[in-house]
């Protein structure tokens, strides 16, 4: 493998795989031996490489802005959140792709002496208590258990969670939130054109506003890592322990964003908005034996003008769906049009609906219109004795944010689905 011979879309997919092997790898801890400690040893080279090569690819074509050069073409164009421009500058929400980061840094956010620091390093001397070549991490602690994370790595742990919270993959729309209150205006209503006879009197058809408000609330999410990969895994890849920090992270963004009950300072979860249209299947729950329940939900929202951008389901309906076949035997695949299926494991199976308890949810729409509100502010305490016992280490990470549906009728939730 030449790694110098890779462009940034294969240098980015590389990076990706061989991170998630390396961390599968390190768990394994004393077991680490014979060709799983070459394996290791390898990888681990191989992704520092690539890592490297990817910075000076992304460097060069900075350069290449900053000269006023503009590529027509190139496998090596620079991602849409760099930081250099500012086109995020004076925004109040964010689209899928765009950075938090990138927009906190555009909107004056973000310290530049602040930007050369490492979670991992921070986690890890955390947690060891060994602050060799860590010294800036070092001073961001405020106790002996207790950091308080500054605004560019709380905004790039938010960003990893983003890239693997369901929601934001079905496009939902990050708010960032400056302070603790935050109303977000929205249109309810653009009156309706008509014909005038003339001289007829014309009818002012004026644009209709209110707002959704944002009230961010704390969320703390007790996150485990094993000591082995905190002691083991090499300093310089620089984003596993990062990576495992956020995927845990990502599966409360979705659980909360979908399923709050709003009691108490949980906030209220699209299934559970009143507004929201939810169509039962059964009294007790039907089997999902086709795809029209996703066809209809999909018309459902268009009928409402809103355009799907995804359905969302369990494992297990995924797979009832995946097993579909017709009389030959053959697996049917899913209608051409129909808006992508995306898969959460937040999404439950034991719903109670009539005499059934295993029941589940289908949630289809333009997620869009489901706003989620992100306070950067971090802080992250460690838990070094709780799971001793387990050969793990806790970290309570501690964030503020909040979620409101925008437009109720472009969503609907199917209930009653069975295997």
């Amino acid at each position: 493998m030449n790694i110098k011979d890779m462009n940034r879309e294969a240098l980015t997919k590389f990076i990706a795989e061989s991170r998630t092997e390396l961390t599968e790898l390190a768990t394994r801890g004393d077991d680490l031996v014979g060709e799983d400690a070459e394996r290791f040893d390898t990888l681990e080279a191989q992704h520092k490489e690539a890592r490297e090569h990817l910075a000076k690819i992304e460097g060069r074509m900075e350069a290449l802005k900053q000269f006023g050069a503009t590529p027509a073409h190139t496998d090596d164009a620079p991602v849409r959140e760099t930081q250099d421009t500012n086109e995020l500058r004076g925004k109040l929400t964010l689209a899928k792709g765009e950075s938090l980061r990138a927009w906190e840094a555009q909107n004056g956010h973000i310290e530049g002496r602040a930007t050369n620091l490492s979670l991992d390093k921070l986690l890890r001397g955390m947690a060891s208590g060994r602050w060799e070549g860590s010294e800036a991490e070092r001073a961001l602690v405020t106790t002996n258990s207790t950091a308080i994370v500054p605004t560019p790595l709380g905004s790039e742990v938010i960003d990893l969670a983003r890239a693997q919270a369901v929601v934001l993959k079905a496009g939902a729309t990050v708010v960032p939130m400056t302070t603790k209150t935050l109303r977000v205006p929205r249109l309810t209503g653009e009156g309706a054109p008509a014909f005038y006879a003339e001289g007829a009197q014309r009818t002012a058809q004026d644009l209709q506003f209110d707002s959704v408000t944002l009230d961010a609330k704390t969320f703390d999410r007790l996150i485990l890592i094993s000591k082995e990969l905190l002691e083991d895994s090499n300093p310089d890849i620089g984003s596993v322990i990062s990576d495992a920090f956020a995927a845990q992270y990502a599966v409360g963004i979705d659980k909360f964003t979908l399923f709050g009950d709003g009691q108490g300072a949980n906030p209220l979860g699209l299934v559970n908005v009143p507004e929201v249209p939810k169509i039962n299947h059964g009294a007790n729950g039907t089997a999902v034996t086709n795809w029209d329940w996703l066809i209809q939900a999909q018309g459902n929202v268009l009928s409402e003008n809103f355009n799907p951008t995804a359905h969302i389901g369990s494992p297990r309906t995924a797979t009832s769906l995946a097993l579909l076949k017709n009389s030959q035997g053959d697996y049917l695949a899913p209608p051409a049009n129909l808006s992508p299926g995306l898969v959460s494991s937040v999404v439950p199976n034991n719903v109670l609906q009539g005499t059934n308890s295993d029941t589940s949810y289908l949630i289809t729409g333009d997620f869009a219109q489901l706003y989620i509100g992100l306070r950067s502010e971090f802080t992250i305490k460690v838990l070094s004795e709780r799971y001793a016992d387990t050969g793990q280490v806790a970290f309570l990470a501690s964030s503020r944010w909040d979620v409101a549906v925008a437009q109720p009728k472009a969503f609907q939730v199917d209930l009653g689905l069975r295997a």
